[in-house]
């Protein structure tokens, strides 16, 4: 619920593959309008786009969602499979993408790209300049940084559903600063083998 809550009305998200050659790869993508439930993201693509390619060869991807004026930035790791549902396609669909799709909802070179979220970090502050400066004053004052903004690391994986401090946290302090490393970073252990069993599986 807070990821959907984040991401809600950031229309624009920059989808990361990993190119032939291993390099990172980024393009802009155009969330579909649906209700997050918490396991995937939907987007449009042609079936002949590079990143298509891409996804066949390594589905590990990265979803990054920012907006400066709601002062929100999220970064979501996960799966990405290609989804020729034609249901789910027609399902999706609004005459607004014929601007990218002229061909419409029947175009057999339309695919939707099935992006299942493993893990995600979000950021967030103020809206206003005003709510910053006070936000940074109150901070200074009570020796409390959470009020500059939240930084999480949610874990999704297996229907866990729970919210973790990242280790740069200075709230981690407290307690071991070994332990909350391996906390945060057990989500993405998790991750990678989640990935290699899928890649298992697949094969």
């Amino acid at each position: 619920e807070r990821l959907a809550e984040l991401i809600e009305g950031i229309d624009i998200a920059m989808l990361t593959t990993v190119g032939p050659e291993g390099w990172l790869v980024s393009r802009p993508l155009s969330t579909q309008q649906a209700n997050f439930d918490g396991e995937r993201l939907w987007f449009f693509t042609e079936a002949d786009s590079p990143k298509v390619g891409e996804i066949t060869r390594r589905r590990k991807v990265n979803v990054a969602y920012a907006s400066k004026d709601a002062n929100v930035y999220v970064s979501i790791a996960g799966q990405a499979r290609l989804n020729r549902d034609r249901a789910k396609i027609r399902e999706l669909w609004s005459d607004g993408y014929k601007a990218f799709f002229p061909k419409g909802v029947d175009d057999p070179n339309l695919l939707l790209l099935e992006i299942h979220v493993r893990s995600a970090e979000y950021w967030t502050g103020p809206r206003t300049g005003v709510g910053k400066l006070l936000a940074f004053v109150a901070a200074r004052v009570t020796k409390k940084e959470e009020l500059m903004g939240e930084n999480r690391i949610l874990d999704l994986q297996d229907g866990k559903r729970r919210a973790l401090r990242p280790p740069s946290d200075k709230a981690v302090r407290g307690r071991s600063k070994t332990a909350a490393k391996k906390a945060a970073a057990g989500v993405l252990t998790r991750s990678r083998a989640a990935s290699k069993r899928t890649s298992r599986t697949v094969h």
